[in-house]
């Protein structure tokens, strides 16, 4: 009877001994996945502060073209608004290369859980000024049946081109059609970044994920993932 009871004590404690190594061998397993999640975002900011110091601080992520459309009214009357004297109407149309970038030396974010590598990036910004593609501009400008300043108002126009089209650069219609292009090659940008310090051994980052500083209010789980990892 006692060497029965020895037996199952002694198999017992085998048991607690083999579950206590394989918990030990997993901790072992998993450390540099946890270091990873602890100093990713770090090591990150490091390795982009000595990037922003010897390659500039400037990332470009994004280029659109387009073709923009500006227009000057100059309407005029007389006696009061009494009489009007017509309406002249300058327009030019062109195409536009707007450019986008991030600024390195800026804040930047990186967690990693689940597979999932959440990147908060610096604020979308355009690349001032736009490239304006002279060979492909139209102008046209048509006095008011009173007026003579046509060309005049044209002019106007064109000495305001270029601000305008800065302005129209960093509103958010224009940012929002190229943010799904600037966050791919954010991703691409920080998936060269991860291969390069080994971070993704033994599948720690399968997706990568990519919000900028202007969309704080946006939960990473309501953006798909912007690049998968294989």
């Amino acid at each position: 009877m006692g060497v029965i009871v020895f037996l199952v004590i002694l198999g017992a404690l085998t048991s607690i001994f083999f579950n206590t190594l394989q918990d030990a061998a997993a901790w072992l397993r998993d450390l540099p996945t946890r270091l990873v999640h602890q100093d990713i975002s770090t090591t990150f900011r490091q390795s982009i502060t000595e990037i922003a110091s010897t390659k500039g601080d400037i990332l470009e992520v994004a280029t659109m073209q387009t073709d923009e459309t500006v227009t000057k009214f100059d309407m005029k009357s007389a006696f009061n608004e009494a009489v009007y004297l017509g309406t002249t109407i300058s327009e030019i149309r062109t195409p536009v290369v707007y450019r986008y970038h991030i600024k390195l030396s800026e804040d930047w974010q990186l967690s990693l859980a689940d597979g999932v590598c959440t990147v908060r990036g610096p604020s979308l910004r355009p690349t001032l000024p736009p490239a304006i593609r002279t060979e492909g501009m139209e102008k046209k400008s048509e006095a008011g049946w009173l007026r003579f300043n046509a060309a005049e108002n044209l002019a106007a126009l064109e000495k305001e081109l270029t601000p305008t089209l800065e302005k129209r650069a960093g509103n958010k219609a224009h940012l929002d059609l190229v943010r799904e292009a600037a966050r791919k090659s954010v991703a691409e940008f920080v998936k060269n970044w991860l291969l390069k310090e080994g971070k993704t051994h033994q599948g720690d980052v399968r997706s990568i994920v990519v919000l900028f500083q202007d969309e704080a209010q946006t939960s990473p789980a309501a953006v798909p993932p912007t690049l998968l990892i294989q």
